[in-house]
């Protein structure tokens, strides 16, 4: 019988966590994702990793340890992360690749968003860089027919520790789009959305000059 990542896949949200270790399962980190777009993607991503892990790998209690938590109502299915590497369905692992450790950067950009991270775009998910907090709203695509003029815009709303919120729109249409540049408690640092490393359209980026 072929193994199977998941049972089902009529998902309607999903957890990540991130444990003190193998051997201590307190969770010292969660994030629950809403955004059934992304959830859908990234359970396709992990299905494309080859099921029947040829490698049994023992790990010390140590180790780091997070785990992907796909829910469909009161079913749940789980995805382990083990030292970047991932659980099969066989409970073995396969070579250290970098198809999965693209997948592993996503997940770990969510659970701890930083400046200078690659960060999925995730639909109305808050993530805490310190200072400030960003939270991605989506994107609008907008149409001004029949004048040749259309666009889309990517919406974030940033919020300082005063909970001052603004919010934030970057267009992109015939030209890629721009840097969004802004100031919270004399920081200075964009919000980045295309560039050569293939952000657009799915991550963005916070690039800071007083973090760099």
């Amino acid at each position: 019988m072929e193994r199977r990542w998941f049972d089902f896949k009529d998902f309607t949200s999903m957890e990540i966590l991130r444990h003190e270790s193998l051997a201590d399962h307190r969770v010292v980190r969660a994030v629950k994702v809403d955004d059934l777009g992304f959830i859908n993607i990234l359970a396709s991503r992990i299905e494309k990793i080859p099921t029947d892990g040829d490698m049994m790998i023992s790990f010390a209690g140590g180790a780091e340890y997070m785990e992907v938590l796909f829910y469909s109502e009161e079913k749940i299915q789980e995805v382990e992360i083990i030292q970047k590497g991932f659980k099969t369905p066989s409970t073995g692992f396969n070579c250290k690749n970098e198809f999965e450790q693209e997948i592993y950067n996503d997940i770990d950009a969510l659970l701890f968003p930083a400046i200078g991270k690659k960060i999925p775009k995730v639909e109305n998910l808050k993530l805490d860089f310190g200072e400030f907090s960003i939270e991605y709203k989506g994107n609008e695509f907008r149409d001004f027919a029949p004048a040749t003029l259309s666009f889309h815009i990517d919406s974030f709303i940033l919020v300082d520790k005063k909970r001052n919120e603004q919010k934030i729109e970057i267009s992109s249409g015939q030209l890629p789009p721009k840097p969004y540049s802004a100031t919270v408690n004399n920081l200075k640092f964009s919000i980045v959305t295309f560039s050569k490393e293939g952000l657009y359209p799915a991550y963005f980026k916070v690039l800071s000059e007083n973090l760099n």
